[in-house]
């Protein structure tokens, strides 16, 4: 069987340019964009000659099957949109509004228009949990004797990101235990592997998110006394680690510090982003103008660091789009999480509990960091979460359904 059946020219040539994205998007930002720039080039053209018509694709099916989260969608751009009319500066502020909120879901209106089907999905999910494993890998080689590990990126906020996405999808993976051996090891190096890069990034705030959605996705996937006794098991082998490491050790304790100055910074920036809100509570001080007000009216006193954004998703949406965009913002992920929790209580399929825990873990992250505002972090997720959606709606009951042995006859094909 023809792995791109169905495709027409211009659109393989957007399919294998949003592989490269797909599989670069952890190692070079330039490279991942310049690859999803030519996708979304293509795209286009296929689009003009076929007249808005979509290949292989009924775009009744991905409504139905996505209308909430393409309404939800609409309502935030639409807080996003009238905080940059609102900004003082709203040519820079739609400027900003297109690339930070639109062009970022790019990866995954694409996944769900142009190669909504289940082979397509998995190799693209597939190719993502490569690219972190290789930026871990990359990140220990150069920059192995850094006191966090950065990833090819250089920035360890960014790899937390990237690991977060991938660490619940591969725990996952992990707990199917009818997987074909070679598949089983594939999956226990790769997990190995990502969740040693997590430890050595050091990111407090990833590891709280993942301690929380780990245990939660491990019992929404099962609950047997088996898997729980893995997961008990899992958890005192990573406590010992803390307890055999003065460095994490003392790392994790830094984390209720008062004294610590990342710890007292992030509180003061936090108190200056709600008194941005208390004085802009509609639409916020303006999209793409926190980081001037901050540094030339909010700052405090106290505060030593010049930073752009106040390291919390939620309050930088309060402060820079106020209580319009934090409505749009809660109503879009608040979905996306209540959505895929109930779904994967009801419905015969893995994946959401996969979507439940990816998006748990960025959002648990995102109290003490804007990853949200963080462009490869959120492509990332954005391409993840279109993958899993597809691979959701495309398995949900079938006989099968209860492992991930649909994902894994697809690799077969591939």
């Amino acid at each position: 069987m023809n792995f791109l059946t169905g495709l027409g020219r211009l659109e393989r040539a957007a399919f294998v340019f949003f592989s490269l994205f797909v599989l670069l998007q952890c190692l070079s930002i330039a490279a991942a964009n310049i690859a999803l720039g030519f996708s979304v080039f293509f795209l286009v053209l296929q689009l003009i000659r076929t007249k808005g018509s979509i290949s292989n694709q009924s775009l009744t099916t991905i409504y139905k099957e996505n209308k909430w989260l393409i309404w939800l969608f609409g309502f935030f751009w639409l807080t996003i949109f009238c905080s940059a009319l609102a900004s003082g500066a709203p040519i820079k502020g739609l400027k900003i509004f297109l690339g930070q909120f639109v062009y970022r879901t790019f990866p995954l209106f694409i996944i769900l228009f142009f190669f909504g089907k289940k082979r397509y999905a998995s190799f693209f999910l597939a190719l993502s949990i490569l690219s972190c494993v290789l930026d871990v890998i990359g990140g220990m080689i150069i920059h192995g004797d850094g006191p966090r590990l950065r990833g090819l990126y250089g920035h360890p906020m960014t790899l937390a990101g990237f690991l977060l996405t991938s660490l619940p999808i591969l725990f996952c993976f992990l707990l199917d235990w009818k997987q074909d051996r070679k598949t089983l090891f594939v999956t226990i190096m790769f997990f190995l592997i990502g969740f040693t890069g997590l430890l050595l990034n050091g990111t407090r705030g990833a590891w709280l998110a993942l301690a929380v959605s780990l245990p939660l996705v491990a019992v929404l996937y099962d609950h047997s006394i088996k898997k729980i006794l893995f997961l008990v098991i899992f958890a005192v082998g990573t406590s010992l680690v803390f307890f055999n490491s003065p460095q994490l050790q003392n790392r994790a304790e830094s984390i209720t510090s008062t004294t610590m100055q990342s710890n007292t910074e992030r509180l003061l920036m936090w108190e200056s982003a709600y008194e941005m809100f208390k004085d802009h509570p509609v639409f916020g001080v303006g999209i793409g103008q926190y980081a001037s007000k901050y540094l030339n009216e909010y700052k405090s006193p106290e505060a030593k660091e010049k930073q752009n954004h106040c390291h919390n998703n939620f309050l930088q949406m309060l402060a820079e789009n106020g209580v319009a965009g934090f409505i749009g913002f809660c109503l879009l992920f608040g979905y996306i999480l209540l959505s895929s929790l109930k779904n994967a209580f009801f419905k015969c399929s893995p994946y959401y509990v996969l979507i439940f825990g990816s998006s748990l873990a960025l959002l648990l992250q995102g109290f003490t960091e804007y990853n949200f505002g963080n462009s490869a972090v959120i492509k990332y997720y954005w391409a993840t979460l279109g993958c899993l959606l597809v691979l959701a709606h495309q398995t949900e009951n079938k006989a099968s359904a209860n492992s991930f042995s649909l994902f894994q006859h697809t690799k077969t094909e591939i």
